[in-house]
């Protein structure tokens, strides 16, 4: 029986293309996994608007609401044209938010102007916020018995008419027309000197308002 040998360059050409087959599989394999994805894409879209808010006021000398930012304001009606010293006299300021307001807030008595005259030195204050917006006859001397909520002085306490709390209450207000009442208290002080006989004064209280919403 014959031996058979395989000549060297035939055993070469033999791996070398078994090689190259072996790469063209790889690169077959390769070639199924390029192609394309579906695509698709998702969007959301927000709208947005602000809220608006408001306020008007109104008093007995000034009964119509309305836009007071200026001064002199709504007119508060004190009986004041003869005082001496220790008798109070009263007035009511109604707040209120414009009937478009969406928002809520706060309200705060946030300055006092002394407009001229003499009697400023001799006068004194004290608020309180009613539980309801004020009709006349509520804004008197029993507005401060009991224990109401003061926004300027206190049960036994006054302030000069120039100054304002150190820590002002921020007094919360609805939307759309709710309304806050207030009471004013003036007097000339008790120990007033002879000096401030015949002499007035003019003073504007200045209401701050900001929204909570």
């Amino acid at each position: 029986m014959g031996i058979h040998v395989e000549a060297p360059d035939r055993g070469r050409r033999s791996r070398i293309w078994r090689a190259v087959l072996a790469g063209g599989l790889v690169l077959g394999v390769g070639a199924t996994v390029t192609l394309a994805a579906w695509n698709d894409s998702e969007q959301a879209t927000g709208s947005f608007a602000a809220s608006v808010f408001g306020t008007e006021s109104q008093s007995a000398g000034s009964p119509t609401y309305a836009s007071n930012t200026t001064a002199p304001g709504a007119t508060l009606s004190f009986a004041a044209t003869a005082m001496s010293p220790g008798t109070s006299t009263y007035a009511w300021l109604n707040i209120r938010t414009t009937t478009t307001s969406t928002v809520g807030g706060t309200v705060t008595l946030a300055a006092v102007t002394n407009n001229g005259g003499g009697l400023v030195g001799a006068l004194q204050y004290r608020a309180v916020r009613m539980a309801s917006a004020n009709p006349t006859s509520t804004c008197a001397a029993a507005a401060f018995t009991g224990t109401p909520a003061f926004v300027a002085g206190g049960a036994s306490s006054y302030l000069p008419v120039t100054q304002v709390p150190g820590s002002a209450v921020a007094n919360p207000i609805g939307a759309a027309g709710a309304q806050l009442g207030f009471c004013f208290e003036v007097q000339v002080a008790p120990n007033a000197a002879n000096t401030f006989q015949g002499t007035s004064a003019t003073v504007t209280w200045q209401f701050n308002a900001a929204s909570t919403g």
